[in-house]
């Protein structure tokens, strides 16, 4: 199942950080971080911005194996991106899989480029940007390249619109209820959000059952160090 990340996924992304690899983490953020402090594991499941976005795919539940992320600014027409996915189902075509739903949901909000900041040693995830059929541009550093994806000329059929929406209504519902609760001090458990509203927008993962047939394109974790 692919959907927004809520409030509620708190302790399972604790959990899917626990489990990655020292080099699965050094991908992710440019260096170690053996935890998750309480700010970063609420910045990263409160996402009630316009400017900001992620999706989680979670094989069951409590049991989240992958995210990707966004982060812009307010008025920005560009967004920085991030994915990251459990090493034990890394080149399955998940990463691949939230990679396009993210961009889907990009470019319906009105971004116009996503900009990815990845180690050069990350080859799987620099193959995934290739493949994606989308412009790019590539500048390259010591260590790691930046990759700008060019949004502006993706047409979206009807099918991955109405997806799109989907998840940004869902996440919608996510934010109203993180509003109400006052974050910062509030706990909000994922009960609280209407689950039919929100599974309306989800979508199998590849190697699940009920997973459309046909496997995406390999793909590794992604790597940035701006987009948390």
């Amino acid at each position: 199942m692919v959907r927004p990340i809520r409030p509620g996924d708190a302790g399972a992304l604790v959990a899917l950080h626990a489990r990655l690899s020292a080099d699965t983490i050094y991908r992710r953020y440019f260096g170690a971080r053996p935890h998750l402090s309480p700010g970063d594991v609420a910045r990263f499941t409160r996402v009630a911005e316009e400017w900001r976005f992620a999706l989680v795919a979670v094989r069951e539940p409590g049991d989240l194996v992958a995210v990707a992320r966004y982060e812009g600014g307010a008025g920005a027409s560009s967004a920085e991106i991030a994915v990251v996915v459990d090493d034990a189902l890394q080149h399955q075509g998940v990463g691949r899989a939230l990679l396009e739903r993210l961009i889907d949901v990009a470019r319906e909000r009105g971004l116009d480029t996503l900009v990815a900041d990845v180690l050069s040693a990350n080859s799987p995830m620099l193959g995934l940007l290739r493949v994606l059929g989308l412009p790019t541009r590539t500048v390259l550093d010591a260590e790691s390249c930046t990759v700008t994806v060019d949004l502006r000329g993706h047409e979206l059929p009807p099918e991955r619109r109405e997806r799109a929406r989907a998840h940004i209504g869902a996440a919608h519902i996510g934010a109203a209820h993180i509003g109400a609760a006052h974050i910062g001090a509030a706990h909000i458990d994922a009960a609280q959000i209407d689950a039919a509203q929100i599974d309306a927008a989800g979508a199998a993962l590849p190697g699940t059952p009920g997973a459309a047939s046909g496997r995406p394109a390999n793909a590794g974790p992604a790597s940035t160090a701006k987009a948390p």
